[in-house]
């Protein structure tokens, strides 16, 4: 069997025990055949995200040691696809159909029983077991007497509703499957469609990283997390990280310069020579430990997304050739940017994305709730099954005075604050940190990365209808200690449709007026709004576009009467 399939649909759909349809029968990939391997790979950030998303399995000791193993340093390798060599399947479930008699065989062809020799279909329910990862082809049994078996479909995907019997003797030999699997940790196997989302769901991870270690390495050698907050927090200014204006808190310095094994005899001369600065020396930011090393790896992020490629609205001002451009870039793009509550939109035409897949469960698709099954060479170390490509992006930053303006009307007891790196300090001063997953933040983390999350789904379901880009074919990376998200679109091949440049470059003012003046109701009211306010047709992604499986989203922290837009227009 030979079909060709797109990078992303191969690493979505097609990824190692799980199973998939082609050429109208039913498969089970076995591997990648002769993957390559990634090496332009950034390992700090790889290990840190990894271990960061893997949190909900290891707090309940269902990651089989994953995590533990990522602390010690266990080797972890990205590999791609090979395009010459693709995907090796094989038959699955081994369970097949006569079309004609629906008499059940072991073997996909050969005379039925009936007299067809026309090609079996397959019966297309599989067994899994969700504590050990399991796969199984469902057993049936025999008609004691005349060795046959044939089924009675129902007409449902419910397995439970299947009823098998003789074709001979007409005696119903069973209802359904059932079977206890034959692994140490017990219970029975779930018997469902083999497409089912309970039987395979992929476990991955999205992060940003350049195509060259250089890259890397010049913003760790500019001072890394740490300086790239500082960074973030005072307005991005300089083309890049390495073009800003230098830092000129020397204890940050010395601390900087120390985790990076220089002498204090070195760190001393390299202090001394560096040239006196009239501007004034930053305010320390006293951050919860947990708070301080998340804010630091989602700045460094940004730092590496937009470190070669980053178009802003001055940009797009100097380069207006005529009047009317350079009053859109100059008074109405400001405006607009002003009633959305944002602080800036940039553009990132070639947006370094890594998107790989660690793992999967199978069962409760609820984090922590199943066994986590990551993917393993024969010596132990782990593989990441991913894509490395540049497409074009938007970064966008919430303005984080009218965030402590929103949080404060909610009832958070923030630090007053007068200016943006104030109000973003004292935002970043009343989160917890506490817990590696979002889905169990504490109060103030999930009020504010709730705002951030249903605007970026906001922002996507309008941005794909003006970019003329496939919902599906945008996704998110949410960055709430740094108060923005990246949106960016699927490359297809080698080919960037552009969408997201045109709607940056021309429609952006018409689609942020819409976003915060059209109606915000849903059409699924009042139901909807009583059970979080949102939902499928309102403010829900498919995958792969929402990484964070569409929780911690509310229409209510956009509008509705005391949303973020609603204190903006108020303003």
């Amino acid at each position: 069997m030979r079909e060709t399939r797109s990078n992303s649909q191969i690493l979505f759909g097609h990824l190692p025990e799980q199973t998939v349809d082609a050429a109208g029968r039913i498969w089970k990939v076995r591997r990648w055949t002769d993957a390559r391997i990634e090496g332009a790979i950034d390992p700090q950030a790889l290990r840190e995200e990894l271990i960061r998303v893997a949190f909900p399995w290891s707090a309940e000791n269902e990651d089989g040691g994953f995590v533990a193993d990522l602390l010690r340093n266990r080797s972890v390798r990205v590999k791609s696809v090979n395009k010459e060599r693709g995907v090796w399947c094989e038959p699955f479930p081994r369970l097949y159909l006569c079309r004609r008699c629906m008499r059940l065989h072991d073997t996909p062809t050969g005379r039925c029983q009936c007299g067809s020799t026309t090609a079996r279909g397959q019966l297309p329910f599989v067994g899994y077991h969700q504590d050990c990862g399991a796969l199984k082809t469902p057993y049936v049994k025999k008609c004691p007497k005349h060795g046959e078996r044939a089924v009675r479909l129902p007409g449902t995907a419910s397995a439970t509703e299947l009823v098998f019997y003789c074709p001979v003797c007409k005696d119903t030999i069973q209802r359904g499957f059932g079977a206890k699997c034959d692994c140490d940790q017990g219970g029975a196997l779930s018997f469902t469609v083999h497409r089912s989302g309970n039987v395979f769901k992929p476990r991955g991870i999205v992060l940003i990283n350049p195509p060259r270690r250089e890259i890397l390495q010049r913003v760790e050698v500019a001072g890394g997390g740490e300086r790239a907050l500082e960074w973030v927090l005072d307005g991005m200014r300089g083309r890049n990280l390495v073009d800003a204006p230098a830092a000129t808190d020397t204890d940050s310095l010395r601390r900087m310069l120390k985790e990076r094994g220089f002498d204090d005899a070195t760190i001393a001369a390299m202090v001394a020579a560096m040239p006196p600065r009239s501007e004034e020396r930053p305010t320390a930011i006293d951050l919860a430990p947990a708070v301080r090393e998340r804010a630091q790896r989602e700045a460094r992020q940004i730092a590496l997304a937009n470190f070669e490629s980053r178009i802003t609205v001055s940009d797009l001002k100097n380069a207006a050739a005529g009047i009317q451009t350079k009053q859109l870039y100059d008074d109405v793009y400001p405006k607009a940017l002003r009633r959305a509550g944002l602080e800036r939109v940039e553009l990132v035409d070639r947006f370094p994305v890594l998107t790989g897949q660690f793992g999967y469960t199978r069962g409760d698709a609820t984090p922590g709730k199943s066994r986590l099954r990551t993917y393993r060479e024969m010596n132990g170390d782990y593989t990441i099954y991913g894509e490395l490509v540049q497409t074009e992006a938007l970064f966008l930053r919430l303005d984080p005075l009218w965030i402590h303006r929103w949080m404060s009307a909610r009832g958070r007891q923030l630090a007053a604050a007068s200016t943006s790196r104030d109000a973003a300090i004292a935002l970043l001063q009343d989160m917890s940190g506490s817990s590696s997953d979002f889905s169990v933040a504490s109060d103030s983390d999930r009020l504010l990365i709730t705002l951030i999350h249903s605007f970026c789904h906001a922002f996507i379901k309008r941005a794909a209808v003006f970019a003329g880009i496939e919902r599906s074919a945008l996704s998110e990376l949410v960055l709430p200690y740094c108060f923005g998200f990246f949106v960016y679109s699927a490359a297809r091949g080698d080919f960037i449709l552009g969408g997201l440049q045109a709607l940056f470059e021309s429609e952006l003012h018409t689609m942020l007026d819409g976003l915060v003046e059209d109606e915000q109701r849903c059409a699924l009211d009042p139901g909807c709004a009583d059970n979080g306010g949102a939902c499928a047709v309102c403010l829900h992604l498919g995958e792969p576009s929402c990484r964070m499986f569409n929780t911690m989203l509310a229409r209510s922290t956009l509008a509705g009467g005391a949303g973020y837009f609603d204190l903006t227009a108020a303003e």
